[in-house]
């Protein structure tokens, strides 16, 4: 099936029509085999997820392009149909892709894996390059505009409307050219070993070691005071987690962040005392009230020794933002550290983030903070490359950063 796009594009050149065969079908499947065996080269892949309104961050629609001629959209959600091949031609191959660490997951739920990859949202990031989202990135590069009117659409609806189909062809359709544009400058600036090293550690990551305490992640949670409430925030995310799981649904659609928090602040014992809470009233909500109110209840019944504890699992720390509150001295080195970093990615023109992860420098500051005050500058040094390692900071990383983070803490402790 070919498609063109419709409708009105954003200033700039509008872009030619989308040509791209759609397939949803195992004979299809085996058609996009053929043409994917017959190319070379990296092959340009997106995704398209139901990211906020599905449970999981599975892939609905899978968009693939070799070096020239039409999209490819597979449809991986066909009653009785797989990906089949595709997943080990894909996983053999270069993928090419535009912020892969959020494709990556969907992908290889899919099954594919791919050996080595190319994210021109990275390479742009390492260019120094302010808008790196794909149509700024294709703006500026290739001078067409894009439309991205279907981004957070429900791509678990079938049939998928054929405008819907257009929007996602051209996700793959440019990023040849766009990698053309764009990684010659990495050799000018002489960064691209940093970007090489970069996609292979999203590559090596896989998939993420899920979080001993995922509840932590609630919103606020630090504004709770005792263990008791912490027990009911912590019941509340489990029961919304499951009933989300079942019914696949995104979990905040089922219940806010912020209506857990309340609750578990509260405790409403009744199911009057509950819908009156903000969060939990609502037709769909009120019939999920009885599964709030059961966790409600078995947190009220937990011993003490079963209470969670203020603190995140060995070697976490406490939610930064209450350091100012509690941890005076973490959180003046906490700025101090940010300023040192922030000093470096200026003079080389890349975001902060890039240099070192936030929540790397954070675990770093909060061990160093409250060391032994006889540390020596050895052990300094020793505690910051063990964090680096551990946290799989990249050696450019390593090399880039160690200098000025040891120079703060050493001034830190330097001070009266």
């Amino acid at each position: 099936m070919t498609g063109h796009r419709r409708g009105e594009t954003p200033d700039g050149a509008p872009p030619p029509p989308a040509r791209y065969e759609f397939v949803d079908d195992a004979s299809g499947i085996g058609s996009v085999a053929s043409a994917l065996e017959s190319s070379a080269g990296p092959v340009a892949v997106d995704v398209e997820r139901a990211s906020g309104i599905r449970y999981s961050e599975r892939a609905f629609l899978l968009q693939l392009r070799p070096d020239s001629g039409p999209a490819l959209l597979v449809d991986p959600e066909t009653p009785g149909q797989t990906i089949g091949p595709l997943a080990g031609i894909l996983s053999a191959r270069p993928l090419l892709l535009h912020a892969a660490s959020q494709d990556l997951p969907s992908l290889r739920e899919l099954g594919i894996r791919p050996s080595s990859i190319i994210d021109t949202e990275l390479a742009g990031r390492f260019l120094g390059i302010e808008r790196v989202n794909l149509g700024a990135m294709i703006s500026e590069h290739l001078g067409i505009a894009l439309a991205k009117a279907h981004s957070a659409a429900d791509w678990s609806r079938r049939p998928l409307p054929a405008a819907w189909l257009d929007y996602a062809a051209y996700d793959v359709l440019f990023l040849h050219e766009l990698a053309d544009a764009v990684l010659p400058r990495l050799d000018d600036l002489g960064r691209r070993e940093w970007f090489e090293a970069e996609c292979r550690h999203l590559v090596e990551s896989d998939t993420p070691v899920p979080a001993a305490d995922p509840w932590r992640r609630l919103s606020r949670l630090s504004s709770l005071r005792d263990a008791r409430q912490l027990a009911r925030a912590r019941e509340l995310w489990m029961a919304r987690d499951r009933v989300a799981a079942e019914r696949d649904i995104a979990p905040k659609r089922l219940l806010t962040d912020a209506a857990i928090i309340e609750a578990a602040r509260s405790a409403p014992t009744t199911r009057t005392e509950l819908l009156a809470i903000e969060g939990f009233d609502g037709p769909h909500r009120r019939r999920l009230a009885d599964e709030w109110l059961a966790a409600l209840e078995w947190a009220a019944e937990l011993g003490r020794a079963d209470l969670p504890p203020r603190q995140g699992p060995p070697g976490a720390h406490p939610p930064h933002a209450s350091w100012k509150r509690n941890e005076p001295e973490a959180a003046a080195l906490l700025d101090l550290a940010r300023g040192s970093i922030g000093a470096v990615a200026e003079e080389l023109g890349l975001e902060q983030s890039l240099l070192l992860r936030p929540s790397t420098l954070r675990l770093w500051v909060w061990r160093a903070a409250t060391a032994k005050p006889t540390s020596a500058p050895e052990d300094d040094e020793a505690l910051l490359q063990r964090v680096l390692r551990d946290e799989g900071a990249r050696q450019w990383q390593i090399d880039l950063t160690t200098a000025p983070l040891l120079d703060t803490v050493h001034a830190f402790r330097s001070e009266p």
